[in-house]
């Protein structure tokens, strides 16, 4: 599958056939994917299960003229096999339901953004052993600390090539690699008996670029962080989230409620707010997928369609065009597809995905926002999620600290907190120049100010 012109003869052999076989056809389109991976998992401080794995295959969408999808696919890559694909995709077309709201699918472009790094030879020629040997250095950091007991994670790298074909004319090919490290470190407290866990983990596009110890050794530090909580009484403070909790309270529901099915469908708690200013100055978000290098880049997206930088928020005004589209969902708009089709692999059909996902630094320091905090809560991670179709929020707290007197101090146990989204953003008055990347969240410190907090 690595022969571009062996690809692409399948490819026209393949759409020819469709169109030839139902005159009802309106479209079509031909995904060819291939992926070669590494994953090695660890229990208990020790390997448990390593693979080396390649998967690749091919799959077909065909959508007539009233809009009805019929959709296939194999991973056996020869013209018999897609010759079958075909047929039982045009019979699920004929069998399907009308959807007047499709309109079709992407037309060719003529140019494409140039991102650079997203490729590492290194990881697609990446060997069995030599990965062991960042996963050795995950358990060497945990079995040299006293108050580890536990640890589990894993090592995964991924190469994968990708093409696409549509009877529009558009035809695009590419090839990424990328690499991440987990680490879930438990720790227990030899006087108090007391356990608590730590989670860290990074994703990038090059091997060089994976520092497994520093993993490691955040968790170690988040879980010793974590050890001996306290209870304490209920009361309305400053939160001060950290990258991890800026994710999970801010970024990861804005993505989740800006995806335009879900907005579409009237489930998001963004609705009736598009060109409203329904937050602070500091909330200023983009959606940035031609960032060198970045997890989150990429030229094209699931569909073919080139990708680009999209604001959704600035100065904490929703912008109209903050919402991220695949081709089904813009036609539906009547609008251009914002390059946020997002496939997992050949054997799905194009969802809607965000790509580097990016709330923009601010000018104080993390130390000078603290500082200023008298009393307060630093929140890392809760384990709930909001509800998206009404911003509502409450959550139990299973990794915050106390803050006093701009000091971190005792872990919190059994505390929860309670506030609309639409409130934490108004209530937002400071974010840090300093940021953490996790994947395709681009994350700052953030202060929020008047949050509930329900004590145990």
């Amino acid at each position: 599958m690595d022969h571009n012109s062996d690809v692409y003869s399948l490819a026209n052999y393949g759409l020819k056939l469709a169109e030839r076989s139902n005159s009802d056809l309106k479209c079509a389109e031909i995904f060819f994917g291939k992926n070669n991976h590494i994953n090695i998992e660890i229990e208990e401080n020790s390997v448990k299960n390593s693979e080396v794995g390649d998967d690749y295959g091919t799959a077909i969408r065909v959508i007539n003229k009233k809009g009805s999808l019929g959709f296939a696919f194999t991973n056996r890559v020869e013209k018999k096999s897609i010759e079958k694909m075909i047929s039982i995709a045009l019979k699920m077309m004929n069998a399907g339901t009308i959807d007047l709201d499709f309109k079709n699918l992407p037309n060719q472009y003529n140019k494409y953004p140039d991102v650079k790094n997203l490729y590492d030879n290194n990881l697609k020629n990446l060997e069995i052993d030599e990965s062991l040997k960042y996963v050795e250095d995950l358990i060497q950091v945990c079995s040299q600390d006293e108050l580890a007991i536990s640890q589990s994670g894993n090592f995964l790298s991924n190469y994968t090539k990708t093409y696409i074909f549509n009877s529009n004319g558009l035809f695009i090919t590419g090839k990424e690699t990328s690499c991440s490290i987990s680490s879930n470190i438990i720790v227990k407290d030899k006087v108090s008996n007391e356990t608590s866990f730590g989670y860290d983990w990074q994703s990038m596009r090059t091997l060089s670029e994976i520092n497994t110890k520093k993993i490691a050794s955040n968790a170690l530090e988040k879980a010793k962080r974590n050890l001996n909580r306290i209870k304490i009484k209920s009361m309305k403070v400053t939160l001060l989230l950290t990258p991890f909790g800026t994710i999970n309270l801010i970024l990861n529901p804005i993505a989740s409620a800006i995806n335009a099915e879900t907005f579409q469908y009237k489930r998001s708690f963004l609705i009736g707010k598009r060109e409203e200013v329904i937050g602070s100055n500091y909330l200023n978000i983009e959606d940035n997928a031609l960032i060198d290098g970045a997890t989150g880049s990429s030229s094209f997206d699931g569909e073919g369609v080139p990708c680009k930088n999209k604001k959704i928020f600035e100065r904490g005004k929703f912008l109209k065009t903050g919402l991220l589209h695949n081709s089904y969902t813009a036609g539906k708009d009547n609008i251009e597809s914002t390059g946020n089709a997002s496939r997992n692999s050949y054997s799905s059909i194009p969802s809607i995905g965000n790509s580097n996902f990016i709330l923009k630094p601010g000018n104080h320091s993390k130390d000078e926002i603290l500082k200023d905090i008298k009393e307060g809560i630093l929140l890392d991670y809760t384990g709930d999620s909001p509800n998206i179709s009404t911003g509502d929020f409450s959550g139990l707290i299973l990794h915050g600290n106390l803050i006093k007197n701009g000091e971190i101090k005792e872990p919190l146990n059994k505390t929860m907190f309670g506030i609309n989204l639409l409130d934490l953003f108004k209530n937002i008055n400071a974010v840090s120049k300093e940021f953490k990347i996790y994947g395709s969240f681009h994350a700052p410190f953030v202060k929020v100010k008047d949050v509930q907090i329900i004590g145990g």
